[in-house]
Order: structure tokens, then C-alpha cells, then sequence
């Protein structure tokens, strides 16, 4: 089990990254190998875990012992949990079930739960928020997997966590310079992609932060540029074709957008052309 400070409150924190399970894996990884991807976090000065995705870094050893070295090497790493999301949304717990609502969008079995046993008629008639932020996790609807170590791994939890604190943030703390997850699961881009969209008519005069992304790729591209990896060996690190969402300057200094299935020698081009910037 990892020893991890618990926090309540954001503080003056302005450059904040959100880490889920499948960037700790990688860095885990990389870790392995004898590279030190950890370095790309010292941009930070706030590196947030929340409970139910620290909940899943535990049933791996390796995962908890390697989280557990950053914290010991002074990196800005705490976990925060659900229950204390409303304190970061000001006691508003009506916007924050907007914000539950939009994060599990695409998640018809937990919007079905959500309508089903916390909605009311009346808002003012809802139990405390603390009370059923529990309660949905427990009841988790969507059936799980029984772990090698008695857990049952709650599917989409993680994602839907991450998403919910990422707007969270956005919509309430516009001092923020940097908000960025670290994820390699689709799920968690498409959840909050699609709870921003839908957030806009419920916090219609006020401006989100901007929130941005790292996945696997976007931190070997980074490593490669800073010298951590040698370009020529990245396919020690990178194995498969990837689906990768990523901005080109053209020669006319116009930007697009590509998303394609990326091989590791497309790959080499796209991290040695400086005009190009991974997005996902």
C-alpha cells in the first residue's frame, strides 16, 4: 500500500497534472528499462491521485512501489478523495451532480443508477453528496472483475474519477496555468471531451480551463526531445501501432489535426518534426 498524503483543498496551486493508471504502468515500464520518465513531472507543482484510481494502482506491487519512490524523491504527489470533490466545488453539491451527470455520459448503466437512486425531484431533497458518492461506488452497476487479491475491480471508475476532477477544476479554478491528465485510456478523453461540451449550458457565463493531455505517446515524444531517449531506440519502448491524435504546421503555417494509426517509423518523424505536437 502506498503512503500518500491526503489533500482537501488545491491551495495556490497553478500548474496541476491528474495521473491515472495506465500513465503509471508505462512510467513503471520505462522505469524498468533504466529511463527516469518521472522527470517530466517536475512541471508540476501539484500531482493529483484520486482514491479510486490509487485503489487500482494498489492491486500492482510494482505500480504502488514505484508511485511510493516518487513521493519518497519529493515529487508533489497526494491523493484526494471523491468524497472531498464537493469542498473543491464550494459546497455547490448541485453543480457537482451536473458534473457527475456529464462525466458519465457515455456510461448508460451509471446514469440509469444516478436517475434511478440519488436523483430527487427536488435537488434540496438529494442526501448529502459525501453519502451517495459512496454509496455509487459500492453499488458500482457496472460489473467488475474479481482480482488475484479479493478486489473487484470497479470498470470505469478510474476514468469517470479523473473526468469528474479534471471539471472540477476547469470550471471552478480559471487561476490554473496548466491542467493536464496523464492517461493512456481512450475512455478518459472521450468522457471528459464530451463533460466539458455538455458543462457549457450548466456554467454558461464562466470560462473552463483549458484541459490537456499525455498520453503514452505524447511522453515518449517528450523524452526524445528533452535526451532522455536516444530517437534510435525508441522501438525498445514503443511496441505496437497506435491510434494518435496529433496538430502539423503546414508549409503555409496553417495547422491540422490528424488522427491516424501511427507505426513506429511514422512515429520517429512526427517526434523529430517540431511542428508537431501530440495531442492524444
Amino acid at each position: 500500500m502506498i503512503e500518500i498524503n491526503k489533500i482537501t483543498e488545491l491551495d495556490d496551486k497553478r500548474h496541476i497534472a491528474l495521473l491515472d493508471t495506465t500513465s503509471i504502468s508505462f512510467m513503471q515500464g520505462l522505469s524498468v528499462k533504466g529511463l527516469q520518465p518521472e522527470v517530466i513531472l517536475k512541471d508540476y507543482d501539484l500531482v493529483l491521485i484520486p482514491e479510486w484510481v490509487l485503489n487500482e494502482i494498489n492491486d500492482a506491487p510494482g505500480r504502488a512501489d514505484y508511485v511510493q519512490k516518487l513521493i519518497e524523491q519529493g515529487y508533489p504527489i497526494y491523493c484526494i478523495e471523491e468524497g472531498a470533490y464537493t469542498d473543491l466545488a464550494n459546497g455547490e453539491e448541485g453543480n457537482l451532480y451536473q458534473i457527475i451527470l456529464a462525466s458519465t455520459s457515455r456510461l448508460a448503466r451509471i446514469r440509469s443508477y444516478l436517475r434511478q437512486y440519488i436523483e430527487k425531484a427536488d435537488p434540496l431533497d438529494m442526501d448529502a453528496y459525501k453519502d451517495w458518492i459512496k454509496k455509487l461506488y459500492d453499488e458500482w452497476p457496472i460489473p467488475g472483475e474479481t482480482l488475484s487479491n479479493g478486489r473487484i475491480r470497479k470498470k470505469n471508475a478510474g476514468e469517470v474519477s479523473i473526468t469528474i476532477l479534471a471539471e472540477i477544476v476547469s470550471w471552478y479554478y480559471p487561476e490554473t496555468k496548466a491542467l493536464t491528465i496523464y492517461s493512456q485510456d481512450g475512455d478518459t478523453y472521450e468522457f471528459q471531451r464530451k463533460a466539458e461540451a455538455d458543462l457549457r449550458h450548466v456554467f454558461a457565463t464562466r470560462t473552463p480551463v483549458p484541459v490537456s493531455y499525455k498520453s503514452n505517446d505524447a511522453i515518449l515524444c517528450q523524452l526524445v526531445r528533452d535526451g532522455e531517449i536516444n530517437i534510435d531506440n525508441l522501438g525498445d519502448y514503443r511496441k505496437d501501432v497506435r491510434k494518435i491524435t496529433y496538430s502539423k504546421e503546414q508549409d503555409d503555417h496553417s495547422i491540422i489535426l490528424v488522427t491516424a494509426l501511427v507505426d513506429n517509423e511514422l512515429f520517429a518523424q512526427l517526434v523529430l518534426d517540431k511542428t508537431v505536437h501530440i495531442i492524444f
